[in-house]
């Protein structure tokens, strides 16, 4: 009976660090020019690689603020923001690095918030 209570908490104590690590997840590489870094105290409910990107789409109906985080942690990378557009439920901007380029998207997707961010 001990066993199965020590490998409970070991269980619990195990999928509470994979929430963690979801919630605060690392930054994210696309290439040796761009990386991003997921908003701290949002839970993420999906990622995926696209062709020269990432869609990571987070739990929350706050756009402005997601798209303010993505936007800061690009310029605090050395991007300048080029092109900004902004139509109801969707964000987009253009950034510039040297000859590098970069797009982010955030678009309000029922309740979730979705950030697309691609290079070139």
């Amino acid at each position: 009976m001990k066993r199965w209570f020590v490998c409970l908490l070991l269980a619990l104590g195990s999928l509470s660090l994979a929430q963690q690590i979801t919630v605060y997840g690392p930054s994210i590489t696309l290439s040796a020019e761009l990386r991003i870094t997921l908003v701290p105290n949002l839970v993420v409910v999906q990622r995926f690689p696209e062709p020269q990107g990432v869609v990571v789409v987070y739990q929350t109906s706050r756009l402005e603020p997601v798209f303010g985080y993505h936007d800061r942690d690009l310029r605090s990378r050395g991007w300048q923001r080029v092109k900004y557009e902004y139509k109801k439920g969707s964000y987009k901007a253009e950034y510039r690095r040297g000859k590098g380029k970069a797009r982010l998207e955030v678009k309000d997707k029922k309740g979730r918030v979705e950030v697309r961010v691609k290079e070139g």
